[in-house]
C-alpha cells in the first residue's frame, strides 16, 4: 500500500475528514494542477474547474475505499491521482473540442494497432507515443507544420511516419495532434449551429424544462453570492436532499465556485461534501456563534433570497411607446 494513504486508512473514524481534507490539500491538488498545466496550458477559469471536479471524483473514490477496502492495490498515490487528473482532462477536452477528439481517437486507433508505431504512458501518466521499439529514446521535437508539408487526410499513417521521422524521437500525443490538426485544418472549435442548446440536451425531460431548471438555478446562484458570507454558509451548508449537489451537476457553479462562495478551499469542501448538510450544533461550532444565531443567519439569508427572486420574477419588460 502506498504510504502516503495510510495516514488517511489508519486514522480513527472521527479523524478521517480532517485526513482526507490534508490528503487532497497537501498531496493530490499539486499533481492534478500540473498535469492540467501540462495538458490545458492556459484554459484559465475552466483549468480551475477541472481540477475541482477531479478533486471531487477523488474525495468520493477515497471516501468509499476506505470503507470497502478498496484502496489497498494503490501503490503509487502520485501516479492514481495523475490518472484521475488526465481523465478529467480528458472529459473536459471530448467536451469542448469534439472535432479535436475524434482526430485524437482516430490517431490512437493507428498508433495502437500498427506495428510500426507504438504509445504508452509515461511515469506521469500521461500517453507517449513514436515508431515501435524507440519508447526508451529521449523525447523528440515537434516539428513545424510547414515542415511536415502536404498530406492527404485520408493518409494518416503516413503524416505519424513523417512526423516520427522528423521528431527523431518520441511525442507526447497531445502534440502530435495539435500538429495533425495545423496539417489538415481541423477547426479547434465546432461551427455554432446550435447556438450551445447541445449542453442542455437531456433525452429523460423535454428541452424546455431543462432550461427553465437551469435558469432557475442561475438566478438562485446569482442571488446566493450576493448574500454576506455568514448567511451564506448557514444557508448552503445546510440544504437539504442534495440541494448543493444541483448547482454542481446543471453546471450552474463549479466545486471551486461554491467552495469560493463558502470562504473555504477546495480540498475543505471536498472533504465535507458527503457529510452535507451539517447539523446547526456543528455550524455553530464553525462560524464560532450560538446555535440560535445560525438558524437566525439562515431565515434572514432565505428571507433575503426569496424577496430577491420574487422582485425579479415580477419584473416585466418596458413596452417602446412608439
Amino acid at each position: 500500500m502506498d504510504a502516503v494513504l495510510e495516514s488517511f486508512l489508519r486514522a480513527p473514524d472521527d479523524q478521517a475528514d480532517e485526513r482526507l481534507g490534508a490528503l487532497l490539500a497537501a498531496e493530490a491538488s499539486p499533481i492534478i494542477r500540473r498535469v492540467i498545466a501540462s495538458r490545458l496550458g492556459g484554459a484559465g477559469g475552466e483549468a480551475d474547474d477541472v481540477h475541482a471536479q477531479v478533486l471531487m471524483q477523488l474525495m468520493l473514490r477515497l471516501r468509499d475505499g476506505r470503507v470497502e477496502d478498496g484502496l489497498a492495490t494503490i501503490d503509487a498515490f502520485g501516479a492514481y491521482v495523475a490518472t484521475a487528473a488526465h481523465h478529467g482532462c480528458d472529459h473536459y477536452l471530448r467536451r469542448k473540442y469534439p472535432q479535436r477528439w475524434r482526430l485524437r481517437n482516430r490517431i490512437r486507433y493507428v498508433l495502437e494497432h500498427d506495428r510500426g508505431f507504438a504509445i504508452w504512458k509515461s511515469p506521469q501518466g500521461a500517453w507517449q507515443c513514436g515508431i515501435h521499439g524507440e519508447d526508451s529514446r529521449p523525447p523528440g521535437t515537434v516539428p513545424a507544420a510547414a515542415a511536415v508539408g502536404r498530406v492527404e487526410p485520408t493518409q494518416l499513417k503516413a503524416l505519424l511516419s513523417r512526423i516520427f521521422a522528423l521528431s527523431a524521437g518520441p511525442l507526447d500525443l497531445g502534440a502530435v495532434v495539435d500538429l495533425a490538426a495545423a496539417v489538415w485544418a481541423v477547426p479547434l472549435f465546432q461551427h455554432e449551429d446550435a447556438s450551445g442548446l447541445d449542453v442542455l440536451s437531456d433525452q429523460s425531460r423535454p428541452a424546455d424544462e431543462v432550461i427553465a431548471q437551469r435558469q432557475r438555478a442561475a438566478r438562485t446562484w446569482e442571488e446566493i453570492t450576493r448574500l454576506p458570507v455568514r448567511q451564506r454558509q448557514a444557508l448552503l451548508l445546510n440544504l437539504k436532499d442534495d440541494a448543493l449537489a444541483l448547482f454542481f451537476v446543471t453546471g450552474t457553479a463549479s466545486l471551486a465556485a461554491m467552495a469560493d462562495t463558502l470562504a473555504m478551499g477546495v480540498a475543505s469542501l471536498a472533504a465535507l461534501w458527503h457529510v452535507l448538510p451539517l447539523p446547526d450544533t456543528e455550524l455553530a461550532a464553525r462560524l464560532g456563534c450560538t446555535r440560535q444565531q445560525v438558524i437566525n443567519l439562515r431565515m434572514a439569508a432565505r428571507k433575503r433570497l426569496l424577496n430577491r427572486l420574487d422582485s425579479r420574477a415580477n419584473i416585466r419588460p418596458v413596452r417602446s411607446s412608439s
